[in-house]
Formats: C-alpha cells, structure tokens, sequence
C-alpha cells in the first residue's frame, strides 16, 4: 500500500523527529484515522523526504525516526512564466504545472492581460497560491513544491537574473517556427513563456528575441493560456524523462 504524505516545514524538523502543522495533523488523525505507530512519509517542500513512525500525543502529531528518502531530481530545473489570467483558470494551471514538475512559476504582467492584482491582495494571492502548489505536491507525491514568486512585467522579467542564463522558450500562435524539440536544451535552466489570451503583442516579442528567447509554435490552433502552458510543459516533461531513463 502507498503510505501517505504530508507536508512539514523545514523548521519543523529536528534531527529524526517532526511535528505535523495543525491541519496535517488534523487530516492524519482525524480524517485518515491514522494511529501511533503506523508509518508515514512527509516533505519539506523544499525537495527533502523522509519516512518514520507515527507518535500522537494529545493534540501534537509527531513522525518519528526519520530516514531520509532517495531524491527525485532530474537534473533539469523546469520553470513556467505565465500570464495572469482568469483567477480559477490560473490556479488550475498552477496545480498542474505543479504534477508535472515544474521546479518554478513566475506569473507576467504582460500587454494585452486583462488581470490586474490589487497590490493589497498580492499577499493573499501568494498565500493561496502557495498552499494550491503545496497540496498538488503532496498529492502527486513530489518532494519540492514549486516556487510562485510575485507578479512581475514581462519586459522586467526577461531583463533580470533569474531569466538569465538557461533556454527560454517563448510559444506564441504568430510563430513561424514550429517546435521540434532539441534534447541538447534539456539541461541546466529551462524557462518556458505563454502569452495572455489575447496574445503577445509584437513588441513583447521583438524584446524576447533580443533577449535570447526562441520563439515558437505549439501548433496552427490558438491554445489557450492554460492549455498551452501544459502541453508545453507535458511535452518537455516527457523527453526529459526518456533522456534521464536512456542516461
């Protein structure tokens, strides 16, 4: 049987015990009717697992002597720079990108975007999102959760560190060239752009370019942002799988 899993923060674990946050523990006691002494696995969402043995003790969940499990890395840091779309839509493509393991998520800013977060919820927003990733995580039995970072204008973006220095692949649906994926660029950094529903505009792609973006076709139909976001995403996903399981 699979064991389940739970997400732990880093600070809470010391040397070979755990304690479980209050809605983990509600869930393993309460719901899963989980007992002391049945074995457990939890993640600190930062790509460290760990096995152990369950302790309650009134309200606490504790997981006891914990042994490290094997790491899931690839090899390849997948990241995912999207434009801020319909807010169920965008958290639907954040928990899928998570099962499919992107490493990153950097919600754009970009022209033609009709979203605009008011900066007095962006701490909402992130919060929501984190918890969207964390709970994904655990359930596709992922060990690191991705990283959403703040919504960012895509012209700041491609100028700054984090796009720098990896493969950036920019789709859109003006694209001359179709995508025929190199298996040279499944290494390192891969960054991978989707435009906004009403598309980039041809400055945005111009910039890319300058940037080091190459900019390519999912295909003759317009996708939508979140479905163009996966199909990318599920693509590179599999040729790294059959590159690390040839390697």
């Amino acid at each position: 049987m699979t064991r389940r899993r739970f997400y732990v923060p880093r600070d809470s674990i010391q040397n070979t015990d755990a304690i479980l946050p209050d809605d983990q523990a509600h869930h393993l006691k309460d719901v899963l009717r989980i007992g002391t002494g049945e074995v457990v696995e939890i993640f600190d969402g930062a790509g460290n697992g760990y096995a152990g043995e369950v302790e309650i003790r009134n309200a606490a969940v504790i997981v006891r002597g914990l042994e490290r499990l094997p790491s899931e890395y690839s090899g390849v840091r997948l990241m995912l720079a999207a434009a801020l779309i319909k807010p169920a839509k965008f958290e639907w493509m954040l928990q899928k990108a998570t099962e499919l393991g992107v490493h990153e998520i950097i919600p754009l800013k970009t022209r033609l975007s009709e979203i605009q977060i008011a900066g007095k919820r962006i701490a909402f927003r992130l919060e929501r999102w984190d918890r969207i990733v964390r709970e994904a995580s655990k359930q596709c039995r992922r060990f690191e959760a991705p990283r959403v970072h703040v919504p960012q204008s895509f012209f700041d973006f491609l100028e700054s560190e984090a796009a720098s220095e990896c493969t950036k692949l920019l789709f859109s649906e003006k694209a001359q060239e179709p995508w025929r994926l190199d298996p040279s660029m499944l290494a390192g950094r891969v960054m991978v752009f989707i435009g906004p529903e009403g598309g980039w505009e041809d400055g945005e792609i111009e910039r890319a370019k300058a940037a080091g973006c190459r900019i390519l076709s999912l295909g003759p139909w317009i996708l939508r942002t979140e479905t163009a976001a996966i199909a990318a995403v599920s693509i590179l996903q599999h040729q790294i799988h059959l590159s690390s399981s040839h390697a």
